[in-house]
């Protein structure tokens, strides 16, 4: 695992434009300030995150529908076409 470059919160007021370069170059630091993390990171890493929670979350979705049926789920259209026909 690669070491994340930490700063204290108060190093970081004094580098900021240090941090910014280092994460514009693809390099993620952490700020530590009394024991509470944060990271800065580049946007690309960010929105990839985003994607991927995304992937997930259809995923889950998706079991879960597919569960519903299983255990004998109907659709609104399938509850609506048997109402019609009585």
């Amino acid at each position: 695992m690669t070491t994340l470059t930490t700063y204290t919160a108060t190093e970081a007021r004094t580098k900021f434009s240090d941090i910014v370069n280092e994460a514009l170059w693809g390099k993620p630091v952490v700020i530590d300030r009394q024991g509470r993390k944060v990271a800065v990171v580049p946007l690309a890493v960010l929105e990839r995150l985003a994607e991927l929670e995304a992937l997930v979350d259809s995923a889950h979705a998706q079991d879960a529908l597919d569960e519903f049926h299983h255990s004998g789920g109907r659709t609104m259209e399938e509850i609506e076409k048997e109402l019609d026909n009585d």
